[in-house]
């Protein structure tokens, strides 16, 4: 009976070795799939935030140019010949413009 409980130790020993290495497998692969975690969630935040600056510049930009539209419309309504004529512009004098004519195409198949 002690020899048959001697040699059951002593096979249990060799799974003790395979139980060790196989907890050091799973401990390691625990730890390389925790920082991979840590680093799509960093990186997703990251993104977020990135995300967020580019809408508020945009939102900014959105601003400034409607702030130039109306700058643009006021300066607009001030326009007059009397202005152009102080900047150094002229009238046109001989003012062409073309008259509507047909146009010649080849798709006669049409």
């Amino acid at each position: 009976m002690m020899t048959q409980i001697k040699n059951n130790i002593k096979d249990f020993g060799g799974y003790s070795i395979i139980l060790k290495k196989m907890s050091t497998y799973c401990f390691v692969g625990t730890g390389i799939l925790f920082v991979c975690y840590l680093y799509v969630v960093g990186s997703i935040t990251f993104s977020v935030v990135e995300r967020k600056g580019l809408e508020e510049q945009n939102r900014n930009l959105l601003s400034d140019i409607g702030m130039e539209e109306l700058k643009y419309l006021a300066q607009e309504k001030k326009l007059t010949k009397e202005v152009a004529h102080n900047a150094g512009l002229i009238d046109a004098k001989n003012l062409v413009f073309t008259t509507k004519q047909s146009a010649f195409a080849w798709n006669a198949g049409r």
